[in-house]
């Protein structure tokens, strides 16, 4: 298992492997299952386009994230289709405060 894995489109994918990180391209449909299958240690970190993250069920993306090892973040996608995840909002409804 790879100590860094990204998780997006093709094109990022290509971005990721010259900077030496494993990349792995899921198929349409199976985004939440490929996921979870290597989101395990030891790897360390795992990135997803912010399109990839909106395709993870709810459910999943709670679990994802609560993660310790490996770390699951979300990263912009290259051709900015999907917004990135509200960090402030977030954390605002995790600590109970604002609207």
């Amino acid at each position: 298992m790879p100590a860094i894995l990204f998780v997006g489109d093709a094109v990022s994918a290509s971005g990721w492997r010259l900077a030496g990180v494993q990349t792995l391209v899921p198929e349409a449909g199976t985004e939440a299952e490929c996921v979870t299958q290597h989101a395990v240690a030891p790897t360390q970190l795992v990135l997803l386009t912010a399109a990839i993250a909106q395709t993870l069920p709810a459910s999943v993306q709670q679990r994802l994230f609560a993660l310790v090892s490996p770390m699951v973040l979300v990263v912009p996608d290259l051709r900015d289709q999907c917004a990135m995840p509200d960090l402030a909002e977030t954390v605002r409804k995790q600590l109970g405060v604002g609207a």
